[in-house]
Protein backbone atom coordinates (compact mmCIF):
# COMPACT_ATOMS: atom_id res chain seq x y z
CA UNK A 1 0.00 0.00 0.00
CA UNK A 2 1.37 3.36 -1.02
CA UNK A 3 1.82 6.15 1.51
CA UNK A 4 -0.17 8.61 -0.59
CA UNK A 5 0.47 11.48 1.82
CA UNK A 6 4.25 11.01 1.61
CA UNK A 7 4.22 10.54 -2.17
CA UNK A 8 2.02 13.62 -2.60
CA UNK A 9 4.43 15.71 -0.48
CA UNK A 10 7.42 14.51 -2.50
CA UNK A 11 5.69 15.28 -5.81
CA UNK A 12 4.58 18.72 -4.59
CA UNK A 13 8.18 19.48 -3.59
CA UNK A 14 9.48 18.40 -7.01
CA UNK A 15 6.89 20.53 -8.79
CA UNK A 16 7.58 23.52 -6.54
CA UNK A 17 11.35 23.37 -7.07
CA UNK A 18 10.83 22.90 -10.81
CA UNK A 19 8.66 26.04 -10.99
CA UNK A 20 11.32 27.97 -9.09
CA UNK A 21 14.00 26.68 -11.45
CA UNK A 22 11.89 27.65 -14.47
CA UNK A 23 11.42 31.14 -13.04
CA UNK A 24 15.19 31.69 -13.20
CA UNK A 25 14.93 31.39 -16.98
CA UNK A 26 18.34 29.75 -17.43
CA UNK A 27 18.88 29.12 -21.14
CA UNK A 28 22.63 29.33 -21.63
CA UNK A 29 25.93 29.16 -19.78
CA UNK A 30 25.95 32.96 -19.94
CA UNK A 31 22.90 33.00 -17.65
CA UNK A 32 24.98 31.09 -15.09
CA UNK A 33 27.74 33.70 -14.99
CA UNK A 34 25.71 35.50 -12.37
CA UNK A 35 26.73 33.60 -9.23
CA UNK A 36 23.23 33.94 -7.78
CA UNK A 37 21.83 32.08 -10.77
CA UNK A 38 24.57 29.48 -10.59
CA UNK A 39 24.12 28.75 -6.91
CA UNK A 40 20.35 28.94 -6.79
CA UNK A 41 19.82 26.80 -9.89
CA UNK A 42 22.32 24.19 -8.68
CA UNK A 43 20.55 23.93 -5.33
CA UNK A 44 17.14 23.70 -7.00
CA UNK A 45 18.41 20.91 -9.27
CA UNK A 46 19.94 19.21 -6.23
CA UNK A 47 16.63 19.45 -4.37
CA UNK A 48 14.63 18.13 -7.32
CA UNK A 49 16.96 15.19 -7.77
CA UNK A 50 16.99 14.38 -4.05
CA UNK A 51 13.22 14.28 -4.00
CA UNK A 52 13.15 12.14 -7.16
CA UNK A 53 15.42 9.68 -5.36
CA UNK A 54 13.01 9.75 -2.41
CA UNK A 55 10.09 9.09 -4.75
CA UNK A 56 11.85 6.22 -6.47
CA UNK A 57 12.79 4.62 -3.16
CA UNK A 58 9.26 4.99 -1.85
CA UNK A 59 7.82 3.26 -4.89
CA UNK A 60 10.35 0.41 -4.83
CA UNK A 61 9.79 -0.27 -1.15
CA UNK A 62 6.01 -0.19 -1.43
CA UNK A 63 6.13 -2.49 -4.46
CA UNK A 64 8.37 -4.94 -2.53
CA UNK A 65 11.39 -4.46 -4.78
CA UNK A 66 13.54 -3.67 -1.75
CA UNK A 67 15.87 -0.80 -0.99
CA UNK A 68 18.75 -0.47 -3.46
CA UNK A 69 22.23 0.16 -2.11
CA UNK A 70 23.03 2.80 -4.77
CA UNK A 71 20.96 5.62 -6.19
CA UNK A 72 21.55 4.44 -9.74
CA UNK A 73 19.93 1.10 -8.89
CA UNK A 74 16.67 2.86 -8.03
CA UNK A 75 15.94 3.83 -11.61
CA UNK A 76 17.36 0.65 -13.10
CA UNK A 77 15.02 -1.32 -10.82
CA UNK A 78 12.09 0.94 -11.68
CA UNK A 79 12.76 0.19 -15.36
CA UNK A 80 12.88 -3.54 -14.65
CA UNK A 81 9.55 -3.20 -12.84
CA UNK A 82 8.00 -1.40 -15.81
CA UNK A 83 7.56 2.04 -14.23
CA UNK A 84 9.90 3.64 -16.77
CA UNK A 85 11.82 2.35 -19.78
CA UNK A 86 15.54 1.58 -19.91
CA UNK A 87 16.37 4.78 -21.80
CA UNK A 88 14.59 6.92 -19.21
CA UNK A 89 16.42 5.09 -16.42
CA UNK A 90 19.74 5.73 -18.15
CA UNK A 91 19.03 9.45 -18.60
CA UNK A 92 17.79 9.91 -15.03
CA UNK A 93 20.91 8.11 -13.78
CA UNK A 94 23.02 10.62 -15.73
CA UNK A 95 21.24 13.40 -13.85
CA UNK A 96 21.83 11.57 -10.57
CA UNK A 97 25.56 11.46 -11.37
CA UNK A 98 25.53 15.25 -11.64
CA UNK A 99 23.57 15.38 -8.37
CA UNK A 100 26.45 13.52 -6.77
CA UNK A 101 28.90 16.13 -8.05
CA UNK A 102 26.76 18.86 -6.50
CA UNK A 103 26.60 16.93 -3.23
CA UNK A 104 30.21 15.85 -2.89
CA UNK A 105 32.41 18.06 -5.04
CA UNK A 106 30.40 21.21 -5.67
CA UNK A 107 33.55 23.16 -6.55
CA UNK A 108 33.96 20.87 -9.58
CA UNK A 109 30.50 21.64 -10.98
CA UNK A 110 30.92 23.42 -14.29
CA UNK A 111 28.41 25.73 -15.89
CA UNK A 112 28.07 23.39 -18.88
CA UNK A 113 27.22 20.49 -16.56
CA UNK A 114 24.64 22.49 -14.65
CA UNK A 115 23.13 23.66 -17.91
CA UNK A 116 22.88 20.03 -19.03
CA UNK A 117 20.97 19.20 -15.84
CA UNK A 118 18.63 22.16 -16.32
CA UNK A 119 17.96 21.30 -19.97
CA UNK A 120 17.23 17.66 -19.13
CA UNK A 121 15.25 18.13 -15.92
CA UNK A 122 12.05 17.67 -17.93
CA UNK A 123 12.80 13.93 -17.70
CA UNK A 124 11.77 14.26 -14.08
CA UNK A 125 8.37 15.65 -15.06
CA UNK A 126 7.82 12.62 -17.28
CA UNK A 127 8.88 10.31 -14.45
CA UNK A 128 6.52 12.02 -11.98
CA UNK A 129 3.67 11.81 -14.50
CA UNK A 130 4.23 8.06 -14.91
CA UNK A 131 4.32 7.53 -11.14
CA UNK A 132 1.10 9.53 -10.68
CA UNK A 133 -0.59 7.50 -13.38
CA UNK A 134 0.60 4.17 -11.95
CA UNK A 135 -0.38 4.83 -8.35
CA UNK A 136 -3.77 6.23 -9.32
CA UNK A 137 -4.61 2.75 -10.63
CA UNK A 138 -4.00 1.15 -7.21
Amino acid sequence: MYDIERITKIIKDIEHYKRELDSLNINSAKDLEDSRNMHSSSMLCFSILNRVIDLGQEILVKEDYGMPSRYSEIFTNLAKAGFINQEEAKKINELINFRNIIAHTYFELEKKDLLKIIKNINLIETFVYKIKKRISKK
